[in-house]
């Protein structure tokens, strides 16, 4: 391929990759509006939970399609899938046929998360060049999540909240063309190779039933309690299949890596907190302090920009600072990030918020590059794209099953202080600035109690989430990198 025509594919990518990031922004700014709309507190959590679960439970396998029919034709059946997914969405008429479209655009969404990876890696064979491109796709990924809130907050106010979906189909159909007519593959794709189905599907139901115990907490702790002993099950199922598979979906080789996976739990952890500031800041800003959408989704803006800084501060400190103390630095931002929101009080102002997601957005870029490099450098040649596919994975579970249970943790927190007269029904329209209006002035001071309550209690549990990644990194080894051919 011609650096031109390396240059229109690498564009498209990152439209997709643009796409991705303001889908993950502007659908935060619309949950309360949506919550309020379609009468779905109880269920806000899976907004998230279930699109984060789609795009888990076939980041691997998308990987492998690419390799059975080819990265390029891969990565727009996903982009195809999730914007049709988005039309359905923007068009759903309740909190089910919404959640049911979400999980569609997350199984597209975890082709369009992986497959560039790979496809970078096509194109750019040099590694200087390919880190360059990875500080491209960081920059439009930090861009989209700047300009999300903004254009959400915008399209609630000025719209509604159904196009906030909309909008992914223009972006979707862009990235589309301009990929058909720029990219071509020139390697073998592996299109006999065998795919590992009792693997996959394994893995898949393994996700699924953790992520309904996740959300069991909210009404039966018995329930809960059964499907994670099933989920538990199903791991074992899983690592004793790859120990038996010649083309394993997940070699075991790769799940013994203790100095590669501790990486992994630690992207786990640290983004379980990420979706947690992400999810209920806008929702503390609106419900808590009376903003608009607008404002709700600004409380990103600060995070997103040092997102970026941090990201391309790291490339400088990886030439002559160690990996494992970046990310050490990395997770004490993040940590003093979740510190400032337990230490919160119901009356802390805006700029506090933004405060905290700047720690936030700079300790994630700082963390993130760091790993991604060494999950890549510290395995065999032959294992780099399923070490990728498998970090990633890692890092969407964190806010998939944090998301669940964070939702959980809210409605059981909230559930348990309600009393005649106030009802579930006003803590829901309380989310929104524009419906909290209608409630009576009187209640509003207990109401707005009850909320900051549940997020107090996220907020602790999202700190512990990060102290542990701390604690992780400090006894960790850091992988030893392997030579390349």
């Amino acid at each position: 391929m011609s650096r031109r025509r390396i240059a229109i594919a690498t564009v498209a990518l990152l439209i997709a990759n643009f796409m991705g990031g303001l889908d993950a922004t502007i659908v935060n700014t619309a949950l309360p509006a949506i919550t309020s709309d379609l009468n779905g507190i109880r269920l806000i959590g899976w907004i998230s939970s279930v699109f984060l679960l789609g795009t888990a439970v076939t980041t691997v396998l998308w990987g492998r399609v690419g390799e059975l029919i080819g990265n390029k034709r891969t990565f727009q059946i996903s982009v195809l899938l999730f914007i049709v997914s988005s039309l359905a969405g923007g068009l759903a008429p309740n909190m089910l046929l919404l959640i049911v479209a979400r999980a569609f655009m997350g199984i597209g969404a975890g082709g369009m998360v992986s497959i560039p990876f790979i496809i970078y890696a096509d194109i750019y064979p040099n590694p200087a060049q390919r880190a360059r491109a990875l500080g491209w796709v960081t920059a439009f990924y930090t861009l989209s999540t700047v300009v999300g809130p903004l254009i959400g907050g915008w399209l609630v106010d000025a719209l509604s909240w159904h196009w906030v979906f909309f909008i992914n189909l223009p972006i979707g159909l862009i990235s589309l063309l301009v990929l058909q007519f720029s990219y071509q593959e020139t390697r073998s794709t592996g299109a006999n190779g065998r795919f590992d189905t009792r693997g996959a599907v394994t893995l898949i139901a393994m996700l699924v039933v953790l992520l309904f115990a996740s959300d069991a907490l909210a009404s039966s702790l018995t329930r809960a309690t059964i499907l994670a002993v099933i989920g538990v099950a199903l791991m074992v199922g899983f690592y004793q299949l790859e120990k038996r598979q010649d083309h394993a979906l997940v070699p075991v080789e790769l799940l013994k890596n203790w100095p590669v996976q501790a990486q992994n739990v630690i992207m786990f952890l640290i983004n379980g907190f990420f979706i947690g500031y992400s999810v209920y800041a806008p929702m503390w800003a609106q419900g808590l302090l009376g903003t608009n959408a607008t404002f709700g989704g600004l409380t990103q803006i600060a995070g997103s920009v040092l997102l970026l800084v941090g990201t391309r501060y790291t490339a400088h400190l990886m030439e002559s600072w160690p990996y494992k103390r970046i990310v050490l630095l990395g997770i004490i931002s993040v940590l003093l990030s979740a510190g400032s929101m337990v230490l919160a009080t119901q009356q802390a102002p805006y700029w506090w918020l933004l405060v905290s997601g700047g720690f936030n957005g700079l300790g994630m870029g700082l963390a993130f590059t760091p790993m991604q490099v060494s999950l890549q450098d510290g395995v065999r040649q032959d294992l780099i794209s399923v070490s990728t596919t498998f970090g990633l994975l890692f890092r969407t579970l964190g806010q998939t099953f944090m998301a669940a249970i964070f939702g959980a943790v809210l409605s059981l927190k909230t559930a348990s202080q309600l009393h005649a007269p106030l009802t579930a029904g006003m803590v829901n329209k309380l989310t929104d600035a524009s419906t909290a209006k209608q409630l009576p002035a009187a209640l509003l001071p207990q109401l707005r109690t009850i909320l900051f309550n549940g997020f107090h209690l996220i907020m602790v549990i999202g700190f512990g989430l990060v102290l542990v990644a701390l604690l992780i990194n400090l006894t960790r080894q850091a992988p030893q990198k392997q030579p390349r051919g």
